[in-house]
């Protein structure tokens, strides 16, 4: 039985070529379409743990605070770059506290943390938000491990003094991770950091901003 003869244009090397263009095109317009779907789902969903993160470091709040709404960028100057904070408003449109993003230096690379400052300059709670540090080890500084970065509660720059901003193990007040110590220095670092910034920013920190009716219905 002889086998069918395929057509000759089929035999043709623009054929073939056409046939491959055509074939990428359509994968890399279908890569594109679902490229830009999740490219939007991955911004809302980090989003969400954005403003889940902040509002885990600050005060409780009964009212619709909306921190996400009030983001700030802060110019620290001195060649220090830029700064993140959100701002928690009362019913009344007072500031009642910011949320302020800072890092350092750990172990395995930089490690972020999120700290909730009242108005009076004390830390309400303090978070990280991301690291890479050993697992087992490093990891004790997230709230999901222990309980370690919970020490950091009601703390201020006076409260330790500036020679006691420093883990035990170099003579300061707050205690070390066994077999962790870098991970730990540079949280107090970060959270020393956030408070040392929103003291020199204070007033820009804790003046209401405007968010308008269209920001508002937003979310």
């Amino acid at each position: 039985m002889s086998t069918p003869q395929r057509p000759s244009y089929q035999q043709r090397t623009a054929y073939h070529v056409t046939l491959l263009g055509t074939v990428a095109l359509v994968c890399s317009t279908a890569l594109v379409i679902s490229d830009e779907q999740t490219r939007e789902q991955i911004k809302a969903a980090q989003q969400q743990r954005l403003a889940e993160q902040i509002m885990a470091v600050l005060p409780p709040t009964d009212h619709d605070a909306a921190p996400l709404e009030r983001e700030l960028e802060l110019e620290l100057g001195d060649q220090r770059g830029t700064a993140r904070a959100w701002q928690l408003s009362d019913g009344d449109e007072q500031i009642a506290a910011i949320a302020m993003e800072s890092s350092a230096q750990g172990y395995a690379g930089q490690i972020g943390v999120i700290v909730g400052i009242d108005r009076d300059g004390q830390v309400v709670a303090a978070r990280v938000t991301e690291h890479r540090e050993t697992p087992g080890l490093g990891d004790d500084i997230e709230a999901r491990r222990s309980d370690w970065i919970d020490q950091f509660e009601q703390r201020s720059l006076a409260d330790p003094p500036p020679e006691d901003w420093a883990v035990a193990k170099d003579g300061g007040d707050f205690d070390q991770i066994t077999g962790a110590t870098i991970s730990a220095r540079a949280v107090v670092e970060a959270v020393h950091d956030a408070l040392t910034i929103f003291a020199e920013h204070r007033d820009e920190l804790l003046a209401p901003q405007q968010v308008s009716a269209t920001d508002a219905t937003d979310e």
